[in-house]
Parts: C-alpha cells; sequence; structure tokens
C-alpha cells in the first residue's frame, strides 16, 4: 500500500467512527493519537457556513520556556501518556502591543502551544493539504489564538488549518550575538511548529508534503525566512508572505552590534547589569520576572513607538543550532526559490503609522517640526553616520513633499506612501527583483491589497471608526480570518465585502492545493492570473475602493513602479559600510 493511500484509510476509519457516536461523552472522532503515542482528546466546532470540524486547541508542541530554557531554543515537548484535553486556546506569549499603544501587559511565558483545525467529512479523498498560519506583529505581539485567527471561513475548504503561537520581544528574539544568547528563538520557535506538522498531521487528516506557510507583517517575513534557512529545508512546499519580506527594514537582520547594544540595555535595566560576562548576566536574566523583561521592550524606542522592532532576527554565530548564518543579501540561492510564492502588499501599509499621525496633533507636530531627526528613527536608516543620514532625508523630503510638510487628515496620501514605501514596498520590490533574477524560479504571484470595506485597521491604530484613509496594513486579514468579529464589532460587511472574502478564501485555497492561485471553482470568471515572469512584475489587484465598481480582481502591470524604482536607487536600509554612490 503506498503512502497516500495509508494516510486516506485512516481517514476514513476515523471519519466512520465518527459518525459512530461513543457511549461515552466524547466522540471517538474527537480522538487523536500523535506520533509519540500520547492522546489528544479535541472539539467539535462549526464554520462561517455551519461545516462541522474538528478542532484541537492548545497543543504544547514544546517544553514551557521557563527557568532555564528561557532565552534558549525550544525544546520539543516530551512524550505524554493517556489522553489530555485539547479543547480550548492556550495563553498568548507575553506581550504589549505597542501598534495599539497599549500599556498593559498581558500573556504568559508558558505558551508554545497550537491549534489544528480539521474538517469533519471532508468532500474530496485522500489527505488534505495544510496551511499552516504565522502571525503579525512585529515579534513583539499578537497570536495564533481562535478569537482572532480562527478557522471559521478557511475550513469552508477542504484543508487543514494550524496556528501557533511564538516566543515575542526579547523573550523571544534576544540576541548577545554570541553562542551564549545567539538569538532568533522565535522563530526557531516556528521551525519545532513545522517540524511538529511533518510528524504529526497526517493524525490529523493532512498531507505532510503539502505544507504552505502564511503570514501576515512580520508572519510574511517568517515565511520568507523559512525558505531562506536550510533549517526549514524540506518542510514547506509553498509559501504566502502578505505585507512582509526579510528585505523590509524592521524584519532584516539587525545591523552588527545593534542586538547586543540593546541586550546590554536590557540587562541595566532589570538589574543584571553588573552581573559579569555574558554567562553571568543571561543567569540573572533568567531569574527576573518575566514581565519586567517584556516591560522593558518599550525603554528600545527612541522616539513615539520607533524604530518599530526594536529586537529582529539577527545573523547568528555558527553553531550546530542556528537558524541564521547568512545575510539574506549574502545568500547564494535559497531553496526558497524551489517553492512557489504568494506575495502582496496592501495598497496603504503606512497607514500603520500615519493613522496615529494624523490623529494625534502634538505627535504630528513634533514629526514636523523634528523631521530631519526623526525620519531616520522612523525608517530605520539611522544607523549610518550624520552626512550620510541627511542626504538621504534630503532626497527623501524632496521626493514626497514636494509642496512642503502640509499633511493633515484630508491630505495624507504622500506622508502615508513615505511609510508604505519605506516600510513596505521598498523591502517587497527589492524581494522581488532577486527572485525575478534568478534562473529556474518556481511560479511567483503577486498581489495588491485595494479595497474599502465596512472596517478598517486604522480604527485600531487611533485612527478612528468613521474616516476612509486607505487600505491599511493587515486590512486583508479580516477576509481570511474572523478577526473582525472581535475587532469591528458595529460594522456589516458590504456585498462587496462577502465577495472579497469569497474570491481571496478562493485564491488562497487553490494556491495551497496546487501552488496555483486560480480558482477551480469556474463561477468566478476571472482572467487568469499567471505568475509573474519578469521585473517589473505582473499583479492582481484585488478589492475596489468604488462601490459601483464592476470588478474585484483586475490584471496590472509594474506594482507602483515609480516609487519602487526611487527606494531602489535610494537604498537607504544597506549596512554603513555599503558605498552610497547614488548620494
Amino acid at each position: 500500500m503506498s503512502k497516500n493511500a495509508g494516510l486516506w484509510s485512516i481517514r476514513v476509519i476515523l471519519l466512520c467512527i465518527c459518525i459512530q457516536w461513543s457511549d461515552g461523552r466524547n466522540s471517538q472522532c474527537l480522538h487523536v493519537r500523535l506520533s509519540h503515542g500520547g492522546w489528544l482528546i479535541g472539539r467539535h466546532l462549526t464554520s462561517h457556513n455551519g461545516r462541522h470540524m474538528r478542532a484541537f486547541m492548545g497543543v504544547p508542541y514544546a517544553e514551557p520556556p521557563l527557568d532555564d530554557l528561557r532565552f534558549r531554543p525550544p525544546v520539543p515537548k516530551a512524550p505524554w501518556e493517556g489522553e489530555r484535553l485539547a479543547i480550548k486556546d492556550a495563553p498568548i506569549c507575553l506581550q504589549r502591543d505597542p501598534f495599539r499603544r497599549d500599556m498593559t501587559l498581558e500573556g504568559s511565558e508558558d505558551c508554545l502551544y497550537l491549534n489544528v483545525y480539521t474538517p469533519e467529512r471532508p468532500k474530496t479523498n485522500g489527505s488534505l493539504p495544510v496551511m499552516v498560519w504565522f502571525h503579525g506583529g512585529g515579534w513583539q505581539c499578537g497570536s495564533g489564538i481562535s478569537s482572532f485567527y480562527g478557522p471559521d471561513f478557511l475550513l469552508d475548504h477542504d484543508i487543514v488549518l494550524v496556528s501557533a503561537n511564538f516566543r515575542l520581544g526579547p523573550l523571544g528574539f534576544l540576541s548577545t550575538e554570541t553562542v551564549d544568547c545567539p538569538g532568533n528563538n522565535g522563530l526557531k520557535d516556528q521551525l519545532e511548529v513545522l517540524r511538529w506538522v511533518r510528524a504529526n498531521i497526517a493524525s490529523f487528516g493532512g498531507d505532510p508534503n503539502s505544507v504552505t506557510v502564511f503570514g501576515e507583517s512580520a508572519g510574511g517575513a517568517s515565511v520568507t525566512y523559512h525558505m531562506l534557512s536550510e533549517k526549514s529545508r524540506g518542510l514547506l512546499h509553498r509559501g504566502i508572505a502578505q505585507s512582509g519580506t526579510y528585505f523590509n527594514p524592521w524584519a532584516q537582520p539587525a545591523h552588527k552590534g545593534v542586538a547586543a547594544g540593546r541586550a546590554t540595555k536590557l540587562a541595566k535595566i532589570v538589574g543584571c547589569g553588573t552581573a559579569g560576562e555574558w554567562p553571568e548576566k543571561l543567569e540573572c536574566l533568567r531569574k527576573r520576572p518575566a514581565e519586567d523583561i517584556v516591560a522593558a521592550l518599550y525603554d528600545m524606542f527612541v522616539w513615539d513607538f520607533d524604530p518599530m522592532i526594536p529586537f529582529p532576527p539577527v545573523i547568528e554565530p555558527e553553531h550546530d543550532g542556528a537558524f541564521l548564518t547568512v545575510a539574506p543579501r549574502q545568500a547564494a540561492k535559497p531553496h526558497g526559490l524551489e517553492l512557489p510564492l504568494m506575495v502582496g502588499a496592501t495598497a496603504e501599509e503606512g497607514l500603520l503609522k500615519t493613522a496615529a499621525l494624523l490623529n494625534l496633533p502634538q505627535l504630528l507636530a513634533e514629526f514636523k517640526s523634528q523631521f530631519e531627526q526623526v525620519l531616520p528613527v522612523v525608517l530605520n536608516y539611522d544607523h549610518h553616520d550624520d552626512s550620510v543620514r541627511q542626504r538621504i532625508t534630503q532626497r527623501i523630503e524632496s521626493f514626497y513633499f514636494k509642496s512642503g510638510h502640509d499633511y493633515d487628515k484630508v491630505n495624507h496620501q504622500n506622508l502615508t506612501d513615505l511609510i508604505s514605501d519605506g516600510w513596505f514596498v521598498a523591502g517587497i520590490d527589492e524581494y522581488l527583483r532577486l527572485r525575478m533574477s534568478q534562473e529556474d524560479v518556481a511560479p511567483t504571484y503577486v498581489y495588491l491589497f485595494d479595497h474599502k470595506g465596512a472596517a478598517s485597521f486604522t480604527e485600531i491604530f487611533k485612527g478612528g471608526r468613521n474616516e476612509f484613509y486607505g487600505a491599511c496594513h493587515a486590512e486583508e486579514l479580516q477576509y481570511l480570518f474572523p478577526i473582525g468579529r472581535e475587532l469591528f464589532v458595529s460594522a456589516v460587511p458590504t456585498q462587496k465585502d462577502l465577495e472579497l472574502r469569497e474570491l481571496m478564501l478562493h485564491l488562497w485555497v487553490s494556491f495551497a492545493k496546487t501552488g496555483n492561485p486560480n480558482p477551480m471553482n469556474a463561477s468566478f470568471h476571472l482572467p487568469n492570473w499567471s505568475p509573474a515572469s519578469s521585473y517589473p512584475v505582473e499583479y492582481v489587484r484585488l478589492g475596489t475602493k468604488m462601490e459601483d465598481a464592476a470588478s474585484i480582481f483586475r490584471l496590472e502591470n509594474e506594482l507602483m513602479q515609480h516609487r519602487a524604482d526611487f527606494w531602489w536607487n535610494l537604498q537607504p536600509h544597506l549596512p554603513a559600510s555599503h558605498a552610497h554612490n547614488e548620494l
């Protein structure tokens, strides 16, 4: 019997058991045996359209990273005997959300858990494609819990969905730039999730040889890191990078000395600054309350909540467990070039920052009056010396603010474009240029999300409920997940919202099944979405900002090309050792 046939036989047996209720309180189909011999007992849920599914929630994939395991790579969860209930979300990882300007800490250090959702009665034969979700939040906030990233929409389709927590902020990304604490533990947590999927997902009806990793913002950048790291080779077969790649300035590895400098500062803040060399400092840090360490994140900001991500990934020294030892721009030929990819952005990504700027008068006044000092911090080019910073700022000012700093709530497109381009568009464009320059690269599908919906993420970024500023960063999430149910309780989806949600779910699921997003459902009557074959790229514009527009799917060319070319020539985010001939 072939391997796939064997997996399908297991699924048929489980289904037959499931539709015969057991004598006890638990349906047998909600019992799943993992590869180590232990059992999970899940729960029954229904999808948005009423489809029955099995949910296994709060499943441990690693030992709690407490005490001596703090600041260390994840340790796979030890096997257990007997049954373990998996019927509710685990705590989120300890965090504080700077994007919402929160001051309250929430979560737990014991947080390395995942959720698995699978259809109770699949409509198709064989094992199902697996979609593994890594959440955004700048590697400093967010979670994989069901209230935000639940299966309500995606499980109307025949896929297995996995969402996971991973360590955040200094608990997940502190680095001494030495082997004492090389860093990237949050990414190594994700790697452990993918290893868990390979070992166990067949028990849930999933195909371990058909795994699509998808994520948004830092989650999207994480996808590209897994397509780069040799540690992840073979653990994923397709990727979807939404609004993030490792070339975005907030996502690229910290410049040399930055991570160690911030680790030193954090040690001083929590009272470990005089503890000796790194081994002694880390021993001291492991004894400090986790809340004190996470709270110290806010002390790393220089102006407002910038730099956006004080603890990003790092280039590690060579050692056996290293996830990343070569800078992405120096990697010879990443294995991800062999994997199909969907990648895209929203039209006004920069509203992540400008929604607050436009609605907090004192903050906007400071931004304008201190523009030359603030912009290098906000846009992550403050690692250059003064003269280079000044010339970069002058070129940016000449390009975006030809009429001066006259932007406000009703005239903000140039300001929003600036933040969009500096934080998101430039990095995604660089990633596409590199990928398109390679030979024998796997299909690459590019999109731009550009839609005016009933709700907008600008609301939670201090933009208010009643103003529409554009297609904000993270906007597309509410069309893939039920996140709007928690965040936008007073918004009723429009007919165009519902059409776009249905379309995007088919696009994402089709890609996860075949590596081609074109829906197999002929009822959509769409033009064929071809992979980008050269640079500048062809792409699809998803959504519409006009209520009477006929189409929410349009083929176009040259993604924000004039602005992308400006940043490609400027290159402010290269290490300071690179020559800036164009300046």
